[in-house]
């Protein structure tokens, strides 16, 4: 059973958005000091996701005080990432003529993205992603790609929790979402195929996953009265290949954040063994 005191959005806050933070910290500090706006969108960026990373609660051992703060919490996070959108919103074609001579306006675009997914913008961040692909495609490097293309299953599962607590869910759609053919896992699968295999974004990408999966442990949970997934379930098959693959990228990364305790962290909290 799910313990009651962990929720998926959570659980993203901690392992996802932080990577997304670091990803865009590394391209924005060295090119794009004299556009102020940008900064600002950066570091308002930095906060909401650091913001967010305070309400990481795990299964096994909820956090004394997290049920109070989370709200108050949440606020300013949310409101970091609207900072993010006003901050960008206000670039003007001299500030975006400096970024593309930089070659920073693709990354710029990805911030945006990502921050419209963050705050449940779900088709302003589609629609930002394709107009990066679109227009500043020469400007996409690996990592922004990566996580452009990873933004349709990030978005899925976004929806499929939205649905486990609606007032009708549907378990078959929740399942569809997270775990079929083409739902979040096999989404982010294919972004992955987008980069090397030992690229730092990786890590965030296969935790990406891994949250998915777990979303949908909760869906079983939820709307299966409190069934779990079957120990033969090709999702749970996967899930544990992930788990894997995470381990094997910390270890050829020393350094990545989280290292053994973070793969143990992934381990409890989906159910699965141990590498």
């Amino acid at each position: 059973m799910i313990h009651r005191n962990t929720t998926f959005r959570q659980v993203l806050s901690q392992r996802v958005v932080t990577a997304v933070c670091a990803a865009m910290l590394i391209f924005l500090v060295g090119g794009c000091a004299s556009v102020n706006r940008l900064r600002e969108a950066q570091d308002a960026f930095n906060q909401a996701a650091a913001a967010e990373n305070t309400l990481r609660l795990e299964s096994a051992r909820p956090q004394e005080g997290s049920a109070s703060d989370a709200p108050a919490t949440w606020s300013v996070a949310r409101n970091g990432y609207a900072s993010v959108l006003l901050s960008l919103e206000r670039l003007d074609k001299a500030d975006e003529k400096k970024l593309r001579d930089d070659g920073l306006w693709g990354t710029a675009l990805t911030l945006k993205a990502l921050s419209q997914w963050r705050l449940g913008l779900f088709s302003k961040a589609l629609a930002t992603a394709a107009e990066a692909q679109k227009n500043a495609g020469d400007q996409v490097y690996p990592r922004d790609r990566a996580l452009l293309a990873a933004l349709p299953g990030l978005i899925k599962t976004d929806q499929a929790y939205n649905k486990i607590l609606s007032d009708n869910p549907s378990l078959s759609e929740v399942q569809d979402l997270l775990v079929g053919q083409n739902g979040a896992v096999a989404n982010i699968q294919s972004a992955r195929a987008r980069v090397d295999r030992q690229h730092p974004v990786q890590v965030y990408l296969v935790q990406a996953q891994l949250a998915a999966y777990r979303n949908f442990m909760v869906a079983l949970d939820r709307l299966d009265n409190h069934a779990t997934v079957p120990e033969n379930d090709p999702a749970r098959a996967k899930a544990i290949e992930h788990l894997k693959e995470l381990a094997d990228l910390l270890k050829a990364q020393p350094a990545a954040s989280g290292g053994k305790d973070l793969v143990q962290d992934w381990a409890l909290l989906c159910g699965l063994p141990l590498p």
